[in-house]
């Protein structure tokens, strides 16, 4: 039997929850399955508004999709983008240009493919082989320190500049920028977190989590260890060498915390 999760957490810092999560099969098969997570932005108004209106305009559109569509994730992945171009259009039209928006990552999983489609900085990971794998990359200010070998990926969380992101839906056109990618279903858990969870969580302790909890808490702890945890961070010394620059540690809670999860057997 497989499981589909979705985990929320408003956090200790933030006044209101401004992530929406959903997973989700299609109404007519139950092989196929939509995973989202869209994270309100936190800086700007009404995060919660077009994290709410992407969710649920891209749960209708899944919906309503025939299934051969959706089992031709190419097909899928070309409609899919111009749909969320559409939903971008209509968040500006709305509310105007520079007001308000959300980062996407989600994924749509049938028989045999999963199609993982980005903008932002939340993570699609996937866990093969007792190997946990990041999918997606952040689109952020950061990532390309990490891209191009500069620093570790999880030295990112300490750069002041860490939460400017490149790429999001519902600011301008310029900024909605879609990355996609299609992987053959031979994992055993694909997993899709908002920032709120892997600037508190390092890849390891993702993983050791995975590999301890029962599958069917996985999730759940992984929201409550980013909200609740004290990981002890401190700003490594060879960052610091390295770069003249403004860090931040980050604490439990400061974020709104979510996730949503696929596990093939349970």
């Amino acid at each position: 039997m497989d499981l589909l999760q979705t985990k929320t957490d408003i956090g200790r810092v933030r006044e209101q929850n401004e992530d929406t999560v959903l997973a989700v099969k299609h109404p007519k098969s139950k092989n196929i399955k939509l995973l989202l997570a869209a994270d309100g932005m936190g800086g700007r108004e009404k995060g919660e508004v077009a994290s709410s209106f992407v969710a649920s305009s891209i749960e209708k559109w899944f919906c309503g999709k025939s299934t051969k569509i959706l089992e031709n994730l190419n097909k899928t992945e070309e409609l899919l983008k111009v749909y969320i171009k559409t939903l971008n259009t209509k968040l500006i039209k709305k509310y105007g240009k520079d007001k308000l928006g959300t980062t996407l990552i989600l994924a749509i999983i049938n028989k045999e493919n999963t199609l993982i489609m980005n903008v932002g900085d939340s993570r699609c990971y996937i866990y093969k082989n007792k190997r946990l794998i990041q999918v997606s990359e952040d689109n952020s200010d950061v990532w390309d320190y990490y891209k191009y070998g500069k620093v570790k990926k999880d030295h990112l969380r300490f750069f002041a500049n860490s939460s400017i992101i490149t790429s999001c839906v519902g600011i301008c056109e310029e900024l909605c920028t879609i990355t996609s990618y299609v992987i053959d279903n031979r994992y055993d858990i694909l997993l899709l977190l908002t920032d709120g969870v892997t600037d508190n969580l390092m890849d390891k302790k993702i993983k050791s989590m995975i590999q301890k909890g029962p599958k069917v808490e996985i999730l759940s702890n992984l929201i409550q260890e980013a909200v609740n945890k004290d990981q002890h961070y401190k700003v490594p010394l060879c960052l610091k060498r390295k770069y003249t620059t403004n860090y931040t540690i980050p604490f439990p809670g400061r974020d709104n915390a979510s996730g949503a999860i696929y596990i093939k057997e349970v």
